[in-house]
């Protein structure tokens, strides 16, 4: 099988009302021939997303946590859902259904820890296990809300390479979240954790007990390169787990510092050594491109088709 080309969620913010910014995002995937789709996050940033969830105030520099951390009361009207409606109107409007679309979500690590560090008024502080158990329990519907509509789930877990607190405790505190979603979810594949930073063979070996068929993993930054060090055929394959690999840094500040073809095909090759084509689900970016250089966004993307044509090739 094939990997399928896709990003991982937002795309530089587009100064354009609302609609036509997605338009914009999902054009420049479908002129790049992308097999999966996202609506380019063109509202706000993966926390300001939350700002709403019951439990949160909101302060100049975002979110904090307030009150206990609650469910929204209605799921299917939060604006990723929203946004994944105008989404497949669009592809449908332009005979693209036959397309895939995925929503991402921010993981309660990560979503808790950041509205943490802006304050925490309800909580022993943002080291008490209970507040991110919370907020895996309020992502619970929504995630469950977004697999129902047939899309790909990605909870984005950043933090789970920063050590906000002992990997193997954020793993389960992960999994609340995913045991909303159903099997046929799990089973086609189309659920999705991604952790971009450095990783070491541990943390490595602690995501393989998350309940995703599928991580997304960065390998491009200078920062990340050694990440195909931590990663282990073995483990996957023991694991039932593909990976998504990240081989196009997003770091660039113009179109000329995009990775080169050469550079991509040759770390692509480095990793497809380690792990093996049957075990590459994804290509895609680093992370999301919400701080890329507008200009280096296509360069990106011709980056991940030059990925998924060379690996087509072998």
């Amino acid at each position: 099988m094939n990997p399928l080309k896709t990003v991982v969620g937002s795309f530089p913010p587009k100064k354009l009302p609302l609609e036509k910014a997605i338009e914009w995002a999902v054009d420049l995937q479908l002129a790049h021939d992308l097999d999966v789709i996202s609506d380019g996050e063109q509202r706000t940033d993966m926390i300001n997303y939350f700002q709403s969830l019951p439990g949160l105030g909101v302060k100049p520099n975002g979110p904090y946590v307030k009150s206990k951390v609650m469910p929204f009361n209605e799921p299917e009207a939060f604006s990723k859902l929203q946004d994944l409606r105008y989404v497949k109107d669009y592809l449908k409007s332009k005979n693209r259904e036959d397309l895939q679309v995925k929503v991402s979500i921010t993981g309660p690590i990560t979503l808790g820890f950041a509205c943490a560090c802006n304050g925490v008024e309800h909580y022993g502080g943002m080291r008490d296990a209970k507040l991110y158990s919370d907020f895996a329990s309020a992502l619970k519907p929504l995630a469950k809300a977004v697999a129902k509509t047939g899309c790909y789930v990605q909870i984005d877990e950043p933090s789970l390479s920063i050590r906000v607190m002992e990997s193997a405790q954020a793993v389960k505190i992960v999994n609340e979240t995913l045991s909303g979603v159903p099997s046929s979810t799990f089973d086609e594949g189309k659920l999705i954790v991604h952790v971009c930073g450095s990783l070491n063979k541990p943390l490595f070996e602690d995501l393989m007990s998350l309940d995703a068929p599928v991580l997304s993993l960065a390998f491009s930054a200078p920062t990340v390169r050694g990440n195909v060090e931590a990663v282990s055929r073995l483990s996957l394959q023991g694991h039932g787990k593909k990976l998504g690999v990240g081989c196009v840094s997003v770091q660039a500040k113009s179109k000329e510092e995009v990775d080169s073809r050469d550079s991509v095909i040759q770390r692509l090759k480095a990793i497809r050594d380690k792990i093996g084509d049957e075990q590459i689900a994804f290509v895609h970016p680093d992370c999301g491109m919400r701080g890329t250089c507008e200009d280096a966004v296509e360069p990106i993307l011709e980056r991940v088709v030059n990925s998924a044509e060379y690996l087509q090739k072998r």
